[in-house]
Parts: structure tokens; C-alpha cells; sequence
């Protein structure tokens, strides 16, 4: 099956009491257990009395989407693994065994086989809810490269994907611009999609490739919750690929074009962090504000599309969707020679 299946198929309802059950019976395992929100899974937060305290262990039990084909999450939970092993302190989530000691299993909700895994939960406060100063700018962008230096020996089929939400891929969007409001916003997306079409996606192949995040949005990073200067979770790995290795800071930069003590000054901060831990070549560098952008416009026209779709989940699909407009504004208006300036000398600066 193809991503647009995962995005368009509706995993079957599970209530806190089903996932309690799956929880002891494959896990071993009991405790609190509360519904997180998802755009495609069923994912839950489970605390367990431990000896962290009162508080107890905290842990995500995930239900696959039922139409997502099994060697993409057997791919997904490879990462985390590859990762613990490569960088043990790198804050990622744990895979936990089930009580036969695989990474993961199978059960049937509805009828529908969906793959469980249980997977540690990171503390912290979601990024979204801490103030974007340039010490976690910093931060984020080093803790990020870790992450890639981390995966770069990575290989696995799973991550040969078809997936909408891959920036190589952002020319592919174009047949769902109706979904947005006629108007000068509208037209200033599909302007930027045939540019990246034509001048843009033709100078892809040549840079480097490997397995990649692909979704640091403020939604999939914690940080420390008494400074807000150190990440102390990356977590959510379900849109994750091979594909060029500077999407993946592109796509974490795209959240931030908006935000910072001067202009693009989030930007800039994570983009020297991450340069200074892992150096980005010259077409990279080059390439880097219009793959800000193309994910930018990535988030525009699919959460346009989806929240169409789903109405009664729109304002969930589209809580980065405003923020996408204004920063796509100043990546392709009047201030892009501006950012486009400012990364470069982010990157000479090692």
C-alpha cells in the first residue's frame, strides 16, 4: 500500500480499557492509561508505579494504522534500535519487548491486524510550549545533526517510501492546491511548486541520501522543562525515509522561519548548531532555503487537502497551517534574499 492509503484510512476505534488489556497481555505491563492525539494511529500514554516515584514509568503503546505496510514499521522501530546503539544517550524512545522478547507484534482490532509496539516515554515540555530563545534553537539544531550522524549507516527497504510528506516529492502536491481558498495565497503556493519543479528538484539526486527523521515539528521534540535550553526528546518516527540528508533540517527549520529575537534569527541558530556538528556541502547550503520553503508549502497544500477531507479533525491537521503561510511570505517575497544570506553565513561560521 501507498502513504496516501495510511493518510486516508481511519484506524479503527480503541478504548483506554482495549489498550489496558493489550497493554498486560503483551507487556506484562499496567497502569494509567489516557488517548493521545494522532494523525493516522492509535497511540496511548500508559504510567505505571515504578521506581521513578509517584509519577511512574511512563510509556506510548501504538497501534499501527492498519494500511500501513508492515516492513515501513518494522523500518520505524529499526531506527529506534539503530539508534540506541549508535548513540546511547541521543534522547529517542525505546522499543520495549513483549513478554516473548520481540520488537513488536501483531493484534486484531475489528478484524483489522494492526501492529502494537510499546515504546519509553520522554518528559518534558513539547516544544510548541517553550519560548523559541536562541540557546534551544542551538540546541535542537545539535541534538538534530546527532540524530543524523546517528542513522547515516542505516539501511533497511522500509525506508523506500512513498511518501507525500517527502520534500523530493513536493511537485507532486500540485493536484491538490484546489483544496485551498482562491486568492494571492493560493497563487503564491502554486508559484513555488512549479519553481521547485523546474529548478529546484532537478539538483536533488546529486546530494547526499540517507535514512532520515523527516518530521522535527514543534509537536515531535521536548525539551527541559525548567530552562527550555536542552531537548530531552525527539520522538515520533513515522514519517521517516532515505532521502536527502538536508531535508531532514529543512523540515525542522520550516517550523521556525517566523520566530526569533531578530529577523530569521531561530533559523539561523539551528542551522549553525547543526552545521558545526555536521557540515553541510555547498549544494547543500544553496538548496537549503528552498527546501525550507518546499516544506512549507508541503504543509500548506496537504493539511489543506486533509482537513477538507476530515472536518471534524481539521483542527488538529491544521494547527501549523498560518504559521506555514507567513513563513512561506518571507521565504519567497521580499525578505528571501535576506534569509537566504543569512544561512549562508550561518554555515560559513564552523
Amino acid at each position: 500500500m501507498t502513504q496516501r492509503d495510511v493518510l486516508t484510512t481511519v484506524a479503527p476505534p480503541i478504548s483506554t480499557e482495549e489498550a489496558g488489556v493489550m497493554m498486560r497481555r503483551h507487556f506484562g505491563l499496567s497502569g494509567n492509561v489516557r488517548e493521545l492525539s494522532s494523525e493516522r494511529d492509535r497511540n496511548f500514554h500508559i504510567s505505571t508505579p515504578g521506581e521513578r516515584g509517584a509519577g511512574g514509568q511512563g510509556y506510548v503503546l501504538k497501534f499501527t494504522n492498519p494500511a500501513e505496510p508492515q516492513p515501513v514499521t518494522a523500518f520505524q522501530t529499526g531506527v529506534m534500535q539503530h539508534v540506541a546503539l549508535r548513540d546511547p544517550i541521543l534522547p529517542v524512545p525505546r522499543v520495549v519487548p513483549t513478554v516473548e522478547g520481540e520488537a513488536q507484534t501483531t493484534v486484531l482490532i475489528d478484524g483489522h491486524p494492526m501492529i502494537l509496539r510499546l515504546l519509553t516515554y520522554l518528559d518534558g515540555t513539547p516544544l510548541h510550549a517553550a519560548p523559541a530563545s536562541p540557546g534551544l534553537m542551538r540546541a535542537l539544531g545539535a541534538t538534530l545533526a546527532r540524530l543524523d550522524l546517528a542513522l547515516a549507516d542505516y539501511e533497511h527497504p522500509g525506508s523506500e517510501r512513498d511518501l507525500l510528506w517527502d520534500i523530493t516529492r513536493t511537485a507532486s502536491v500540485a493536484d491538490r492546491l484546489h483544496y485551498l481558498a482562491d486568492g494571492p495565497r493560493r497563487r503564491m503556493v502554486e508559484r513555488f511548486i512549479a519553481h521547485f519543479a523546474d529548478d529546484v528538484a532537478p539538483r536533488l539526486p546529486v546530494l547526499r541520501h540517507q535514512v532520515i527523521h523527516n518530521d522535527l515539528n514543534p509537536h515531535n521534540a521536548v525539551v527541559d522543562p525548567v530552562g527550555h535550553q536542552a531537548v530531552t526528546g525527539i520522538i515520533d518516527f513515522g514519517d521517516a525515509l532515505r532521502a536527502p540528508l538536508v531535508n531532514d533540517l529543512a523540515t525542522a527549520l520550516a517550523y521556525h522561519v517566523t520566530s526569533g529575537e531578530t529577523p530569521f534569527g531561530s533559523i539561523v541558530e539551528m542551522t549553525r548548531a547543526y552545521n558545526a556538528v555536521l557540515p553541510l556541502t555547498a549544494e547543500e547550503v544553496e538548496l537549503l532555503p528552498d527546501l525550507v520553503a518546499a516544506r512549507l508549502a508541503l504543509t500548506i497544500s496537504i493539511t489543506g487537502w486533509r482537513a477538507a477531507e476530515y472536518p471534524e479533525n481539521a483542527a488538529y491537521i491544521l494547527r501549523n497551517a498560518e504559521r506555514a503561510f507567513t513563513g512561506l511570505e518571507k521565504l519567497t517575497g521580499d525578505e528571501a534574499a535576506t534569509a537566504r544570506t543569512l544561512l549562508h553565513l550561518a554555515c560559513q561560521e564552523v
